[in-house]
C-alpha cells in the first residue's frame, strides 16, 4: 500500500461520506473548503453538519474558505461561519456563484486554489 502524502487533497461528498472518515481527515488538515449550494436561503444541511463536526473537533486548521452557489439569494456563508466559532482559522474570501458558473467564476475558484497554495508555502506546508 502506498504511503499517503501529508499534502494530499481530499474531496468529500457531504451527503455520501462516512462521518468517521471526514472526522479523521479533519484532524490532519491544514485547510478546509466547504462547498455548498444554497438551500432554503442557507447551506445544504449536510454541509452545515460537517461544519458543526469541525467546530466540535477543533482541528488545527490554519485556513478555511467557502465555495457556494445560489439562485436568488441566501446567507450560506454567514451561517457557515457562525457554525464554526471554535475554529481559529484565517478565513479566505469565499467564491459565490449565482446560477451556472461563468468563465470569471471559474477563474475565481482558480484564484482561491492559488491563494491556498501560496498560504501553504508561506506556512511551510509544502515541499
Amino acid at each position: 500500500m502506498a504511503e499517503r502524502s501529508p499534502y494530499a487533497q481530499r474531496v468529500y461528498d457531504a451527503v455520501a461520506a462516512k462521518i468517521a472518515d471526514l472526522a479523521m481527515e479533519l484532524v490532519d488538515a491544514a485547510t478546509v473548503v466547504l462547498g455548498t449550494p444554497t438551500v432554503l436561503a442557507g447551506p445544504h444541511p449536510q454541509v452545515a453538519y460537517a461544519a458543526i463536526l469541525a467546530n466540535a473537533l477543533r482541528p488545527r486548521l490554519m485556513f478555511a474558505s467557502i465555495v457556494g452557489s445560489f439562485g436568488w439569494g441566501g446567507k450560506a456563508v454567514e451561517q457557515l461561519v457562525a457554525l464554526v466559532p471554535n475554529l481559529k482559522v484565517e478565513l479566505l474570501d469565499p467564491v459565490l456563484i449565482k446560477g451556472l458558473p461563468t468563465e470569471e467564476d471559474l477563474k475565481g475558484i482558480d484564484r482561491l486554489a492559488a491563494l491556498i497554495a501560496e498560504k501553504h508555502r508561506g506556512a511551510g506546508l509544502t515541499r
